[in-house]
C-alpha cells in the first residue's frame, strides 16, 4: 500500500473514532435531556411559583439542605421545609380549617336570612 493510501486509511480511522466519540456525546446529551424532562414532569405538581424573603438563618438552613444533597435547589429546599413545617404543625392547621369552615357556615346563614 502506498504512503498516501496508508495516510488515507489512518485519516479514515481518526474520522471514525471522532464520529463514534461525537455519537457517544450526543447520546449522553440526549440521556441527560431525557432525565431532565422526566424530573420536570415528576415535579409538575409544584408549578405554583412564589417569591419569598428569607432571613440569614433560614437561608443558611436552605443551603445546608442543598450541601447535604437532600435537595437539589433552593426552590426544592424551600418546598421541602414548607411541607415539613405543615406536617409538624398539622394540629394548628386543623384548628384553622375548623374556624374557616365555621366562618363559611355563618356567612351562609347570614346570606340565607337576608335572601
Amino acid at each position: 500500500m502506498s504512503e498516501s493510501g496508508k495516510q488515507a486509511k489512518e485519516d479514515f480511522k481518526k474520522f471514525v473514532g471522532s464520529a463514534r466519540k461525537a455519537a457517544e456525546e450526543i447520546g449522553s446529551d440526549i440521556a441527560r435531556s431525557a432525565e431532565k424532562i422526566v424530573e420536570e414532569i415528576r415535579t409538575m405538581k409544584r408549578q405554583l411559583v412564589i417569591s419569598v424573603r428569607l432571613d440569614d438563618e433560614a437561608m443558611s438552613r436552605v443551603e445546608q439542605l442543598i450541601e447535604a444533597d437532600i435537595c437539589r435547589s433552593r426552590s426544592e429546599a424551600v418546598a421541602f421545609l414548607t411541607a415539613e413545617g405543615i406536617k409538624a404543625r398539622q394540629d394548628l392547621f386543623d384548628k384553622i380549617n375548623a374556624k374557616i369552615e365555621e366562618i363559611r357556615r355563618i356567612k351562609e346563614e347570614i346570606r340565607n336570612e337576608v335572601m
